[in-house]
């Protein structure tokens, strides 16, 4: 097997490599196809790219940098296909959209507390808060 990275082979006989033992959890081009589309559509919709990092690292299980190379890969091909799309990378927020986003946040932030998501639930707090900010609430849950 020719492979550019720097992993050492592992051979179970002599002469033979252990079928996993070089890349155990190397995705299929298909997968990480899948990935990039998904990464695409959540850029177009004006996410972050920390935010979409962190819900591809926990849907598919990607590692942080796997994440953020498929999120690097999706914006350039967005780039590529329209030259005109100039996404807001923080999406401008109305008043009216607020009351259902900071309910969605909260439902969020049980879902990650009860699964333990230290790194979510402490990013949505802030979510919760800049919401919360934003109309001029008290950062009470």
């Amino acid at each position: 097997m020719n492979c550019s990275c720097k992993i050492l082979q592992v051979e179970s006989r002599p002469g033979l490599l252990r079928s996993n033992a070089h890349h155990p959890m190397k995705r299929s081009n298909e997968q990480q196809k899948a990935h990039q589309r998904h990464a695409k559509r959540l850029l177009d919709l004006g996410f972050r790219k920390a935010d979409i990092s962190a819900t591809l690292q926990r849907k598919y299980s990607l590692s942080r940098a796997t994440a953020y190379r498929d999120i690097d890969t999706a914006d350039l091909e967005r780039d590529s296909e329209d030259l005109t799309i100039e996404a807001d990378p923080v999406p401008m927020i109305s008043l009216e959209d607020r009351d259902a986003l900071m309910r969605m946040t909260r439902q969020m932030l049980i879902d990650a507390y009860e699964d333990g998501n230290v790194q979510d639930y402490a990013r949505l707090v802030r979510e919760y808060e800049r919401l919360a900010r934003m109309g001029g609430l008290s950062q009470k849950f």
